[in-house]
């Protein structure tokens, strides 16, 4: 018992006179740290990294789509999300199947307003049946974007 108690005295001793950083001037108040210049580097590469990991990812978003046909008929709803690709090649197209209808759907818009100048462009292909639901869409960021890093 006496050993171990003379153990733990010598071990308090020799922590307290260890220093891991050093002192500068008599005040007490400042330390110096001595800091690797490849650390910086290592913080950039990692900062790009991330940015570039989220500006290629998609992100889901409420927002609206425009539906352009809901039928029973799928060779129909193959025809029309065909001839939507066609038409309007910068927009996405999704058939979305919900048993037992097939619906055609176009756009990721962010507004309604967005929905509804696309609505008006598809109406001109399909004048009747078109009209404007809200979805959880597909963003792709941009570079103005505030990017969360």
């Amino acid at each position: 018992m006496k050993k171990c108690g003379s153990f733990i005295l010598a071990f308090i001793f020799l922590a307290i006179s260890l220093q891991a950083q050093t002192i500068a001037g008599d005040s007490g108040k400042s330390v110096i740290v001595h800091k690797d210049a490849r650390i910086d580097l290592l913080i950039k590469k990692n900062a790009e990294i991330n940015q570039d990991t989220y500006m290629s990812t998609r992100h889901n978003l409420p927002g609206f789509r425009v539906q352009v046909l809901n039928t029973n008929d799928r060779a129909k709803a193959i025809s029309v999300k065909t001839r939507l690709l066609q038409e309007f090649p910068a927009e996405k197209t999704y058939l979305i199947y919900q048993s037992p209808y097939f619906k055609i759907q176009i756009g990721n818009c962010k507004t309604r307003k967005d929905a509804e100048s696309l609505k008006k462009l598809v109406n001109r292909i399909y004048p009747s049946e078109v009209f404007i639901v809200p979805a959880t869409i597909e963003v792709k960021p941009d570079k103005e974007d505030d990017l969360i890093l």
